[in-house]
């Protein structure tokens, strides 16, 4: 394991990086950072909670980059590749923006990457096509998506003006992505065999069990609804996270009226796929 690695001595790349990161972005009032009238267990569930979004962060920034290097391969033009590339410097202002308040929280030790599982996707034998679109669709149509809904349900709930203005740079960045995800797709999956559509469709039931495991947490039974408990009255809701049912209930919002219909208008299976998840999460284990 290795950690997320953030920060260089050298001065062209610290001074790149900070002009790509920052320009035209309004930066959080750190100094108005105030988690002190917090519990301990509050303040350590919140580092873990962003923690883990910093090695989330760097992750997308890792399939992104590994997108952008196939997309020519795939035939896709030079202005879908420049753009991506907006989207990777996204993520890495993402990455660096979680770890400012997971170190403010206490620190980002556990912030931890596996070299094989985090940092290389292991498709390179797929044809670039069917690379491109098989991320495309688990990363953008499904993650990237319904990212958009959690980070509202967040947004709405965030009160610290740093947090706050963390979240909202987050979701208005993610609201880009989705739509360049959605193109993308509409772009890359027509130019599929029907051989491959059909293993895409089925390919998807392993990206819903990622995803509902970590959005849903198994919260909603087949044909059944969330029930929403109460709201936190511990001041993590301020600072980014909410209960899980309110978490839980954002993302089958999102996957119900965007995702699913959304997916089923790109002409793949959606609807067998959901149902499939648990059999693709079993075949894993």
């Amino acid at each position: 394991m290795r950690r997320v690695k953030i920060g260089t001595d050298e001065k062209l790349f610290r001074s790149m990086h900070r002009r790509y990161c920052d320009d035209l972005h309004e930066l959080p009032a750190w100094d108005r950072f105030d988690a002190s009238a917090l519990e301990d267990s509050v303040r350590e569930e919140l580092r873990r909670a962003w923690s883990a979004r910093v090695v989330a962060e760097y992750r997308s920034m890792v399939v992104f980059s590994e997108l952008i290097a196939r997309m020519p391969e795939a035939g896709l033009s030079l202005e879908v590749s420049c753009a991506a590339s907006r989207l990777l410097q996204d993520e890495a202002r993402h990455t660096e923006l979680c770890q400012q308040i997971a170190e403010r929280l206490g620190g980002t030790d556990d912030a931890l990457v596996d070299v094989k599982r985090d940092l290389h996707l292991a498709d390179e034998n797929l044809r670039a096509e069917l690379f491109v679109a098989r991320w495309t669709v688990s990363m953008f149509c499904v993650g990237e998506c319904a990212s958009v809904g959690l980070l509202q349900a967040l947004v709405d709930e965030g009160k610290d003006p740093c947090v706050s203005r963390v979240l909202e740079t987050l979701l208005r960045d993610e609201i880009l992505h989705d739509r360049f995800g959605w193109a993308l797709a509409r772009s890359v999956i027509p130019t599929l065999t029907d051989d491959e559509r059909e293993w895409l469709s089925a390919d998807l039931a392993f990206s819903f069990a990622h995803y509902d495991r970590v959005n849903g947490r198994g919260m909603r039974a087949e044909g059944g609804e969330v029930t929403v408990g109460p709201a936190r009255s511990d001041g993590a809701e301020r600072m980014g996270l909410i209960a899980p049912s309110a978490y839980a209930q954002a993302w089958y919002t999102r996957l119900d009226t965007v995702i699913m219909p959304s997916l089923r208008g790109l002409g793949l299976a959606a609807n067998e796929a959901w149902m499939l998840r648990h059999e693709a999460a079993a075949s894993q284990r």
